[in-house]
């Protein structure tokens, strides 16, 4: 299934208005979603372009971009723009109608509330923010849809559709929500998610077709591929189909360029002499308790090293993971040197709340980091989000500078992810009220 695009040029003016929120609707709905989401895409374009109306360079254009990806549509609106507040994209955001400047903020904050997804940078002399909104599926009715039983043989393949989602609805009767991939409560999404190459999957089948476990994986960064597994179903101690579903993993991804496989959520079942400990993070299990996870990682080609950004306060939680994994990292330290900055700092959160987790990420940097990160940890500790966690990428400069309002804010880091992004990726872990350390 290829990736699709369609684009609009328009003024930024009233009148052109209904041509903006016409072409996203008709869009949107030809690449899949189904008219409630397309609508919701449609208002969150409404409430962008109608601010952009009295933001944007005079002048200028705005160029919509939707795209269709098979389980959402991605939709990318850029401009220049004398201003732009993008405040009202926090969790956390809020308007006045006190306060006349921050009132025109308000279509901002709806559209926020539309999607599921945002993003936001610049490029050259323009402002891009990404809005996406995926399609809704039923979600997992509880039930597995097959059984399970040993295997006295078995072959490592490619699932087809109805295989899939067995495998999927097996998975969910099994094993506990913490080692599974959210996307795992909707069968026909994952489907969707394979048949676009953003997983790959495999099941270890008998000759008639039982399914006796299974594994998906998918591509984290250029160079980083994270797998969800294996699973098994009824298998004895003794069987080889854990190492089975990983080797057909190992052999997918040896034909790309990907330097390392990682896990974040390995099963009991994992072959530990595949893999070395990366950092913990913690996860709730069913009955409420919170149980530690060791990450697993496992080199595919020789590491030439890189170089990553990082804030002196940071810099000791680096040295000493690079040290004991032997990675060969240039570690260049940013600081503060009076230079100009926003004010404003924007995040974004993913949540699955059936496990009462929340990762933030950063989307802009101000100088109001410590007040935001602050708001967000006080609204998601109000809402009983318990595993609160934030990622940092390490090969973009700007983020690391919110490692002293994470730090001060109760928040230490806790995984080191290899190439997980543009650069090496720090899990932080809400761990406290704040120590200031």
């Amino acid at each position: 299934m290829n990736r699709l695009q369609v684009s609009l040029n328009v003024y930024p003016r009233l009148e052109f208005l209904p041509v903006a929120t016409s072409f996203v609707e008709k869009a949107s709905t030809a690449f899949g979603l189904a008219a409630t989401e397309a609508l919701a895409l449609t208002l969150a374009t409404e409430e962008v372009f109608t601010y952009l109306c009295g933001a944007a360079a005079a002048g200028t254009e705005v160029l919509i971009s939707c795209r269709g990806h098979g389980y959402y549509v991605e939709e990318e609106i850029a401009f220049k723009a004398q201003e732009f507040d993008m405040r009202a994209f926090n969790l956390t955001g809020a308007t006045s109608f006190e306060d006349e400047g921050r009132t025109r903020e308000t279509g901002l904050l709806i559209a926020s509330r539309m999607v599921d997804l945002f993003r936001f940078a610049e490029s050259g002399d323009r402002l891009n923010l990404t809005l996406v909104k995926e399609k809704a599926y039923p979600a997992y009715s509880g039930e597995a849809v097959s059984t399970a039983k040993p295997l006295d043989e078995f072959v490592v393949r490619a699932p087809d559709t109805e295989e899939l989602k067995a495998f999927v609805s097996l998975t969910n009767s099994r094993y506990q929500r913490y080692l599974i991939p959210s996307s795992f409560s909707y069968p026909g999404k994952v489907v969707d998610m394979v048949a676009v190459g953003d997983y790959r999957a495999a099941v270890a089948v008998d000759p008639p077709g039982s399914i006796g476990g299974g594994l998906v994986w998918r591509r984290e960064s250029a160079k980083m591929v994270e797998f969800y597994g294996p699973y098994l179903f009824a298998q004895p101690p003794e069987s080889t189909m854990a190492e089975a579903l990983i080797d057909a993993c190992l052999h997918d991804v040896a034909r790309s360029e990907s330097l390392g496989l990682i896990s974040r959520y390995p099963t009991p079942e994992i072959p530990a002499d595949y893999f070395e400990p990366l950092g913990s993070l913690a996860f709730r299990q069913a009955d409420g308790a919170l149980v530690e996870l060791t990450a697993c990682y496992r080199h595919l080609e020789e590491d030439l090293g890189s170089a990553v950004w990082a804030d002196p306060r940071l810099e000791p939680f680096l040295s000493r993971e690079y040290g004991r994994l032997a990675f060969a990292r240039e570690i260049r330290r940013v600081e503060d040197a009076g230079e100009s900055s926003w004010p404003f700092s924007v995040l974004s959160a993913e949540f699955d709340r059936s496990q009462a987790r929340v990762t933030l990420r950063p989307v802009w940097w101000g100088r109001d980091s410590e007040e935001i990160v602050g708001a967000h940890v006080e609204t998601l500790r109000k809402e009983a989000l318990s595993c609160l966690f934030f990622e940092m990428d390490l090969g973009k400069a700007w983020q690391t500078h919110f490692t002293a309002a994470l730090l001060d804010n109760g928040f230490e880091p806790r995984l080191m992810i290899p190439y997980g992004g543009a650069g090496d990726i720090v899990v932080f872990e809400h761990t406290s009220d704040g120590s200031g350390s």
